[in-house]
């Protein structure tokens, strides 16, 4: 019976990182010095939900889908995804560290960076 115990308190305590997950709300700002071009890509209504595992980010963009990124003993995220903007759909690096909560989604095509600024 003790080891039936044992077993029911590891397996929960297993399952505890995922589910105190350390979730936030982001929002992309085009960065100062961006190329005028970038401008055009309407973001208003687009945000971002995280969640960091420590080990892993969780990442749900406003215009669907989802995603998770690997995530290293510093913090740091660099992944590559699809990112549906309008009609188009935008390959973008997300770049950053989640410890910190100061990360970056860039499109190498365009050479637009917009900084993802955590909202309430």
């Amino acid at each position: 019976m003790r080891t039936l115990a044992s077993l029911v308190v590891l397996g929960v305590m297993g399952a505890a990182p995922s589910a105190l997950a350390e979730a936030w709300r982001a929002k992309p700002a085009l960065e100062v010095g961006s190329p005028p071009a970038c401008r055009e890509a309407d973001v208003s209504h687009l945000f971002f939900d995280l969640a960091d595992t420590g080990t892993e980010l969780s990442v749900k963009p406003s215009t669907g889908g989802e995603f998770s990124a690997p995530v290293g003993p510093d913090g740091a995220v660099n992944t590559t995804f699809a990112l549906p903007v309008g009609a188009k759909s935008l390959s973008v690096d997300l770049i950053g560290n989640v410890k910190t909560r100061e990360m970056a989604v860039l499109n190498k095509q365009y050479s637009c960076r917009f900084t993802l600024t955590p909202v309430q």
